[in-house]
């Protein structure tokens, strides 16, 4: 059944980026995160109410929350949303397959429950070798945007990391629809000021496919992945959650490819055989 939920997770959060390279190209990056999370969040508190659930109101798990809210969340979302302006979605969901190797080197640094071998080492090498193959044609040109995008991309790998370690360690226990919501109202707190402050969200008028993919981004990449998110989270390890990534290129290849005419390079095959290798190699 694990198995199962993480293949589902891996289909949703791999058609994300798609919904996100459509979306972005009409809405603003922080309006674009600041709608997925504010309508996510009060669905979910609809959701609660319907099944007579309720939030809890200990202090220390809503400032998890806001943790995560952030680190899961809003500075993720943003990462991953600017830098697709600049590269293609199925570039953004290979360069954020490098999520596992993030969370093997942060789950051997803050975590009691892992330990660095040397397969683990050469992982986290090929891994790295695969992002800068990536990477080469571009550091030739200088810090041009679309490096940077790349890179956005990287960091926002990393945060999803240490938020996966920092779930584990904090909200193990928690039932997953109420971290779900947690995190996604505290991750709207944070984001709908900036929107307001940065974007015109008001004047917004953005096409079928843009609002269609802004929906999606909500309902599948946001409530729903979460909550399979969270129930991974409880009943087995950061890492083994961490192995979406295998499942998240994939989709995020074939749809970019299919979908949007992105082209599907030797360079791109190349790296993504790398990086999926490293992941292999990290969960060995």
């Amino acid at each position: 059944m694990n198995l199962l939920l993480l293949l589902i997770l891996g289909t949703i959060w791999g058609s994300s980026y798609l919904f996100i390279k459509v979306a972005v190209a009409e809405v603003p990056v922080m309006t674009l995160i600041a709608g997925r999370l504010l309508l996510g969040a009060v669905i979910l508190w609809i959701l609660l109410w319907v099944l007579g659930q309720s939030m809890p109101r200990s202090r220390s798990l809503w400032r998890a929350y806001a943790v995560m809210g952030i680190f899961s969340g809003t500075l993720p979302y943003a990462l991953i949303a600017w830098g697709e302006q600049y590269i293609p979605s199925s570039l953004a969901a290979l360069l954020q397959a490098t999520m596992p190797i993030f969370t093997v080197i942060l789950a051997t640094l803050l975590a009691d429950d892992e330990r660095m071998t040397w397969t683990r080492v050469l992982g986290v090498v090929v891994g790295f070798l695969g992002v800068g193959i990536l990477m080469v044609p571009d550091l030739h040109q200088g810090l041009q945007i679309n490096l940077l995008g790349q890179l956005a991309v990287v960091l926002s790998s990393l945060s999803y990391a240490g938020a996966a370690i920092f779930a584990r360690k904090r909200l193990r226990g928690q039932p997953p629809l109420a971290s779900t919501t947690g995190q996604l109202t505290m991750g709207a707190i944070f984001t709908l000021p900036l929107s307001l402050l940065i974007d015109r969200p008001f004047a917004l008028s953005p096409s079928l496919p843009a609002t269609a993919s802004w929906l999606g981004l909500i309902f599948l990449g946001t409530i729903m992945a979460y909550i399979i998110y969270y129930t991974l989270l409880e009943r087995t390890s950061a890492t083994f959650v961490s192995t979406v990534t295998y499942i998240i290129p994939i989709n995020g290849l074939v749809l970019g490819a299919l979908v949007l005419g992105e082209p599907l390079t030797l360079v791109l095959a190349g790296s993504s055989v790398l990086i999926i290798l490293g992941v292999l190699l990290v969960r060995a």
